[in-house]
């Protein structure tokens, strides 16, 4: 979680000009080398707590197929449609994904689970220095941000 203080209404985000875009050049160019169109549409910056726990509850409903569907559909309704990942947007997306509706509400309004969720949070942001995605395998850091899938391969070929 990238900014665990941010109120879930999120922050407002300065105009997206060309003078002072919302995506900066390098991270274009990133996302563009692996498929993704980082487009600055969105005018807040959110809190993920309820993302979080939403994708906890996919992978425990669903498992990993399902929490990886949820997890590409949140990330292209932020970062590529533009549309903020308010309850409401969170609910439509879990729903695209196979989760129900009332499930789904139940996750996000649940302060017990969205608690777990925030120190687990915590516990991980105490054991990586920076960066988003930051990868963690068998509970130990490994790398941070877009990587090729070689470097994928090369993590699985040396824990398996």
């Amino acid at each position: 979680m990238l900014r665990p203080n941010t109120p879930f209404e999120g922050l407002p985000k300065p105009p997206n000009t060309p003078s002072n875009p919302r995506v900066g050049a390098h991270m274009n160019r990133q996302g563009h080398s692996v498929g993704i169109d980082f487009t600055g549409k969105c005018d807040r910056t959110p809190n993920t707590l309820l993302g979080h726990a939403l994708l906890e509850y996919a992978l425990e409903k669903g498992g990993a197929a399902v929490q990886n569907d949820l997890a590409e559909r949140i990330f292209k309704m932020y970062y590529t449609d533009g549309i903020f990942p308010d309850a409401t947007n969170l609910s439509t997306v879990g729903q695209a994904c196979g989760l129900e509706k009332a499930a789904i509400e139940a996750v996000l309004s649940d302060d017990e689970r969205l608690e777990k969720v925030q120190v687990a949070i915590q516990q991980n942001r105490r054991k990586i220095s920076s960066g988003v995605p930051f990868f963690v395998f068998n509970g130990q850091p490994a790398f941070s941000g877009a990587q090729d899938p070689s470097t994928f391969h090369r993590v699985f070929d040396q824990l398996l």
